[in-house]
């Protein structure tokens, strides 16, 4: 079910999401009831259980034959996402007036999942200042990628528009009616094509310096070098394709 999909990413398990569903329809029943119409095992739903009473999703009461559990208003999840988005809010400052300021020669990271690629991708604009250029070397998008992807960057890039940075893309010919159409409308930005037929697996995002190398497939994968010659380095191999890419 999507639903449960969509609960395990905001920080249930599979077996704490099957429970709380559970729990939503049938309304109070016991550790016994959910045993035998989950089908997970008894120590999975005890331990399960007790997770979802400590994350206030779930309730019970004490009778005669025992604990009765029941799922408690969906609200309560919205509540404690709240809850965790004012924690992080504190704790940032924190975390920053420890992090170490040193400048170094060449700065490496690596981001891996959507998760990694998005965060990769919010640093590109964060970090880059206003009315900066980005050079874009962009990816052939893959059939199963292609919608999610498109909606990904376009939501993204409304934060660009907002700091004014100049976007300079490179696609390739077969991105034009899709990726390429979406970009084509933005601010800011000026798209270019590589003759029909030429493909790339991996896209590359240049500004001062810095370099992201993203390689978009099932499991995406992102790795940034921060280093003055390297990122002069691409941004002369963008050059070279930009003059000989069409509108």
């Amino acid at each position: 079910m999507e639903i449960e999909k969509q609960l395990e990413k905001i920080g249930l398990s599979k077996n704490e999401s099957l429970i709380y569903l559970f729990l939503l329809k049938k309304g109070e029943t016991t550790t016994g009831s959910i045993i035998k119409e989950t089908g997970i095992a008894n120590s999975r739903v005890y331990e399960s259980l007790n997770s979802l009473v400590t994350k206030g999703l779930v309730s019970y009461s004490v009778r005669k034959n025992g604990k009765y559990f029941m799922a408690v208003d969906p609200e309560r999840i919205m509540e404690r996402e709240n809850e965790r988005k004012q924690m992080i809010s504190s704790l940032i400052p924190q975390l920053q007036q420890m992090q170490s300021k040193k400048e170094a020669g060449t700065a490496t990271a690596i981001y891996e999942g959507f998760e990694g690629f998005k965060t990769a991708f919010k640093k590109i604009i964060d970090d880059c200042p206003e009315k900066e250029t980005i050079h874009i070397f962009g990816f052939s998008i893959p059939e199963f990628a292609e919608e999610s992807l498109r909606v990904f960057i376009s939501n993204m890039n409304l934060k660009s528009k907002q700091k004014k940075q100049k976007l300079m893309i490179i696609l390739d010919r077969s991105a034009k009616e899709t990726l390429g159409k979406d970009r084509e409308k933005e601010a800011y930005t000026e798209t270019r094509y590589l003759p029909r037929g030429y493909s790339n697996p991996a896209a590359f995002d240049i500004f001062q310096d810095y370099v992201y190398i993203f390689l978009w497939e099932e499991k995406p994968f992102v790795f940034m070098i921060k280093n003055r010659t390297i990122a002069e380095s691409y941004k002369q191999h963008f050059n070279f394709l930009w003059n000989i890419s069409k509108k």
